[in-house]
């Protein structure tokens, strides 16, 4: 009886090992083989906050942060920093830059974000990949509710981005750098592409808009397009290919012993900048002319977007004759009456308007233009107008062909940057 008993317990006890033996073994293949892939996992999805920066364009623009708390950003204010959740928010006389890069220097920007006013946005994600040898892309996220966004996607990656924008009525993905614009309000999305490439989806359905191309989302259908775009009549408006379509003219230098000054283009954080700079005493200017020769009298719209910075100005506003603006850009064209017309607006960065010694225009130009318009020093900067509804309130016939456009730089001592400047025309 008693060696019956001890065979059992033998028996039992080998069970126990060898359970024992093959749990561990199991642990030890689930721990073997888990691990990387926990590890792996960690390196390519664990992420690190983009950098994103709000501008004040125009106006007071509104940022409410996740917690509730609300502040203000205004016009020549330093940008302010935000974090994902945030809300942007602009009225009828405000509009706002969206700033998105892997740190604050330009050469590290990402993506340009033009708000135009009232528009109301929210930023859900800016994030990028923790560690270098990850495989994701950097992401972006905006959720655009209403308003309308302008929108340039840079490239100078070394990884990919994912830019994603959702509207009451879609999804817009986009994923090559280029040059993007989005209008939205409660019944349709619309999504033009002036370069890039960008993906619709609505409904279950997916369309791919290529260069100069558009396409609608209204509510609860599917994508519609591709339609017939905005046309830009300006060729190498960002000069991506360098002064290709562009005349350069010779500085003009006022007294004879001082220096001229400097126009390039040079490329910074992957966009192609038209650098005018000159440091010295008396009066300069320089231009830069593209001819047009396009007739615009079947145009519904002929809008002027500009982009730029003035980064140093020495004199006050516009100099005393209002004539000596870091930049001036100025359109020859010809009336609905065939008169030659000449359409300017001007900008500067330094200096308060008095009308004896720093006017608000230049009094000694015969052209058709408005006041003086001044801009945040050394920060991005947008212009956008109607030329046709500008004209009609300063009183003036319509265009009926655009001759040509140029931007001019002029003062003592000073340095302007262009980053894109467009005449988009919509029949």
């Amino acid at each position: 009886m008693s060696s019956e008993i001890d065979i059992h317990s033998i028996h039992s006890r080998e069970r126990l090992a060898w359970a024992v033996f093959l749990v561990s073994f199991g642990l030890c293949l689930i721990i073997g083989v888990s691990t990387p892939i926990v590890v792996n996992a960690f390196l390519q999805n664990a992420t690190d906050p983009l950098v994103a920066t709000v501008q004040a364009n125009r106006g007071t623009v509104g940022i409410t942060a996740p917690s509730g708390a609300r502040s203000a950003v205004l016009a020549g204010d330093a940008g302010e920093v935000v974090q994902p959740g945030v809300t942007i928010l602009t009225d009828a006389t405000a509009s706002a830059l969206l700033l998105i890069g892997t740190q604050t220097s330009e050469e590290t920007l990402l993506a340009r974000v033009r708000i135009d006013n009232n528009t109301l946005m929210e930023l859900r994600t800016a994030a990028q990949p923790r560690f270098a040898w990850s495989d994701a892309a950097q992401e972006i996220w905006l959720d655009l509710d209403n308003g309308r966004l302008r929108l340039t996607l840079l490239d100078n990656l070394t990884r990919p981005v994912r830019l994603l924008i959702t509207t009451p009525q879609g999804t817009v993905t986009i994923r090559e750098p280029g040059q993007y614009s989005l209008e939205v309000d409660n019944l349709e999305t619309q999504v033009t592409v002036q370069s890039g490439s960008a993906a619709l989806e609505a409904q279950a359905q997916t369309l791919i808009l290529l260069p100069r191309q558009r396409a609608t989302i209204v509510n609860e259908h599917s994508p519609s397009g591709p339609l017939t775009p905005e046309r830009n009549l300006i060729q190498n408006g960002n000069f991506n290919n360098l002064f290709t379509n562009w005349s350069e003219f010779t500085w003009k230098v006022e007294l004879a012993d001082q220096p001229t000054g400097r126009t390039t283009i040079e490329g910074v954080g992957g966009e192609s900048i038209l650098r005018f700079a000159r440091g010295g005493m008396g009066h300069a200017d320089v231009r830069v002319r593209q001819s047009i020769n396009h007739t615009v009298s079947g145009y519904t719209s002929l809008r002027v977007l500009l982009s730029f910075r003035i980064v140093d100005q020495s004199l006050g506003v516009c100099g005393i004759q209002g004539s000596e603006c870091p930049l001036f850009i100025r359109i020859n064209y010809v009336d609905e009456n065939g008169v030659n017309q000449i359409w300017q607006h001007g900008f500067y960065a330094v200096g308060e308007i008095d009308d004896n010694t720093t006017p608000d225009a230049c009094i000694s130009c015969a052209v058709v233009q408005s006041r003086h318009e001044k801009a945040p020093l050394g920060q991005d900067y947008f212009y956008e107008v109607n030329l046709f509804e500008e004209l009609a309130r300063q009183g003036t016939p319509p265009p009926r062909q655009i001759e040509s456009i140029s931007l001019v730089a002029s003062g003592h001592s000073f340095v302007t940057e262009i980053l894109e400047v467009a005449l988009m025309a919509e029949e």
